[in-house]
């Protein structure tokens, strides 16, 4: 098979990333934009949420990636708080998100933050017109973390033209959670579903398909051990099932379930422990250095 062959080959591959479950649409990041800006305040999900934040933020500028000369965008920002860790080094960062909520709540906390260098703009980001938008070739980083917003190859080429320099995405390439696979044996005898687990062949075609297209690009891995605990409440239930089930078993029916088999297992201060461990990959590259793969 040769590199065009190759390349077809894995660009139909991450086109079909598009295709799963619900991720992609408004509504549904609408529904979590609350949960997610409360979890990040939470003490220990806040401590752990920063530490991969200002992790990755610091490789970031070791590389000379974050300095004030850059203009950065995080694609598929959520409630910001990447936004908020890089212009504290940045020149500038523009957030975007398919969820306005999203992007209010990010607004909000860069706000709490004193940050005046940011600015967030909601989009369909696999839809939108990045020249009419302005946006073509304005960003010296374009970022994207572990967001449906560059699944499928009309995100991956929005992010791409976005970028006069440097790209970056972060999926998972490995999450071995207990709660997750004990909830899911024993009540609905099954594994959880493996894009739940792991972007693993996400990493994979997009490391290829980037190669493929003659880009560089730097892998490497970001490794996190994480324990929180959760509330036995509705709240709870609702995201767990939400996350583990998706459409069509995300049902009022099975999230009572779910809290049910919470209730029981909580400890007596009315929690229960979530521990995971989480491996990131990190593909980096430069979009002004691509040579034809022959």
């Amino acid at each position: 098979m040769d590199s065009m062959e190759q390349l077809r080959r894995f660009e139909a591959l991450y086109d079909q990333i598009s295709d799963q479950s619900r991720a992609g649409r408004q509504d549904t990041w609408d529904h979590r934009a609350g949960d997610w800006d409360r979890k990040y305040r939470q003490v220990d999900e806040r401590e752990l949420h920063e530490q991969r934040v200002k992790d990755t933020a610091a490789r970031l500028r070791q590389r000379g990636l974050l300095g004030p000369d850059q203009d950065v965008a995080d694609v598929g920002c959520g409630p910001g708080r990447y936004v908020a860790e890089f212009a504290r080094t940045a020149r500038s960062v523009m957030g975007t998100d398919i969820s306005p909520k999203m992007t209010e709540y990010g607004e909000a906390y860069c706000r709490e933050q004193g940050l005046a260098n940011v600015r967030f703009q909601p989009v369909d980001f696999r839809r939108a017109d990045i020249a009419a938008l302005g946006w073509e070739g304005k960003f010296d980083l374009v970022y994207s973390s572990i967001t449906p917003a560059i699944s499928g190859l009309s995100g991956l080429d929005n992010l791409i033209r976005m970028s006069r320099a440097w790209c970056f995405n972060a999926s998972f390439v490995y999450n071995d959670n207990a709660l997750h696979t004990e909830i899911m044996h024993e009540l609905f005898d099954r594994e959880p579903r493996r894009y739940k687990t792991s972007h693993s062949h996400w990493f994979y075609e997009l490391f290829s398909l980037l190669w493929y297209r003659g880009y560089y690009p730097e892998s490497s891995y970001y490794k996190q051990y994480r324990e929180v605990r959760l509330r036995a409440d509705e709240a709870t239930a609702r995201r767990l099932t939400e996350y583990l089930l998706d459409e069509p078993g995300a049902t009022p029916e099975n999230a009572l379930r779910v809290l049910r088999w919470l209730e029981a297992h909580a400890d007596a201060d009315g929690t229960i422990l979530e521990a995971s461990d989480c491996w990131y990959g990190w593909l980096l590259w430069d979009v002004r250095d691509r040579h034809e793969r022959k």
